[in-house]
């Protein structure tokens, strides 16, 4: 197969560059697809360092620096798409898609939906997908979320109707295992990690701290706007950390603090924990639902009171569940594998109608 590979224009490809999970995407998606023998076309940031038939600079330095300074990877980068750096991304993509493109199946994947559309709107003869929908939103014919409950939360904005699309499909995010330390003796401490913002639940996860007067570590982007009160004798505040140091924060803690207050389209971290062999103390909606087996790979809570009592049972959820979970659902070859299918998939219905054909004749009969 073909894949002309849209990076995100806010960060290189990097593997370093944990903060974003779409970067993630992209890089773990080209280094599979390469090794797996299809042509990987990737355009994006020229300090990318991703395995690729070929990189492609879509974007300078000096239009980078101008619009997002010269911050490290450690920073949460502003995700406006109206600006310099996206508008020569999209104008320099679309261009070198064109020379690049190989036969009339080319697959043209968005990762950073909405602000890739600029440049797939002017590639109209491509097959345009998205290909890993974890955001509210979506304009390409044929779209990829990252669970069943992001596909139906955007159901009736997406078609304004209850009929799925047969061009739709679910596809979870998948993981090297190499990259995590399962461990099986946890330390006295919850962990929250991932963007320091309110909407993540990171006043409710101090709280519970302080009521079980129990350690806790806020690993993320400290730069950015919240409402926590930094006033937690019991909490560490530590800023975006290397993969080293996620890895190990994530195999000793005694859990893994979720309490977002928004539907998560799936929950990364969350999948990471597993991995790791540590419980996920979770809300009770969005990828978490799906993904957070109740009282197997964790506890899903809907109250302040179920939180806290969570906690004190989470040494209750075996580690061997946990990764057990992970090994079953999320490993990177097997993600990879379900994506050639449904490209498969897709290639065959271009050949048709689009992704709502159906057929009308059948020539046989279920009795």
């Amino acid at each position: 197969m073909i894949f002309h590979v849209l990076s995100v224009p806010i960060y290189p490809t990097r593997k370093e560059i944990t903060l974003c999970a779409f970067t993630q995407k992209v890089y773990k998606f080209c280094t599979e697809m390469t090794k797996r023998g299809h042509t990987v076309f990737h355009y994006g940031h020229p300090d990318s360092d991703v395995s690729c038939t070929k990189h492609f600079d879509v974007v300078s330095r000096e239009t980078y620096n101008k619009v997002y300074g010269k911050q490290s990877w450690k920073e949460f980068h502003d995700q406006n798409v109206d600006n310099k750096v996206h508008k020569e991304f999209n104008k320099n993509a679309s261009e070198l898609i064109r020379k690049n493109k190989q036969s009339e199946n080319d697959l043209v994947l968005a990762f950073w939906g909405f602000g890739h559309a600029a440049c797939c709107n002017k590639l109209k003869d491509f097959i345009i997908i998205e290909p890993s929908i974890g955001y509210d939103s979506g304009f390409a014919p044929f779209k990829v979320f990252e669970s069943y409950a992001q596909l139906h939360k955007l159901q009736h904005q997406l078609y304004k109707n209850n009929i799925p699309s047969f061009g739709d499909a679910v596809i979870p995010p998948g993981f090297y295992f190499d990259d995590f330390i399962y461990e099986e003796q946890k330390d006295n401490y919850m962990l929250f990690l991932g963007r320091m913002v309110d909407t993540k639940g990171i006043i409710l996860a101090q709280e519970i701290s302080k009521i079980l007067n129990l350690p806790i570590k806020f690993v993320g982007p400290q730069n950015m706007k919240n409402s926590l009160a930094k006033d937690n004798p019991r909490a560490e505040y530590i800023h975006t950390v290397s993969f080293d140091e996620r890895k190990n924060f994530l195999a000793k803690a005694r859990c893994l603090i979720m309490p977002s207050l928004y539907s998560e389209p799936c929950g990364w971290t969350m999948i990471e924990s597993f991995i790791s062999g540590t419980p996920v103390i979770s809300t009770d909606w969005g990828g978490m639902s799906e993904y957070n087996i109740h009282r197997k790979t964790g506890f899903r809570c809907r109250s302040l009171n179920e939180f806290v009592h969570a906690v004190n049972q989470s040494a209750q959820i075996r580690p061997q569940d946990c990764r057990k979970h992970a090994e079953d659902n999320f490993a990177i070859s097997d993600i990879m594998a379900t994506y050639e299918r449904y490209f498969s998939s897709v290639i065959n219905l271009k050949k048709y109608q689009g992704p709502n054909y159906v057929l009308e004749k059948c020539n046989f009969i279920v009795k």
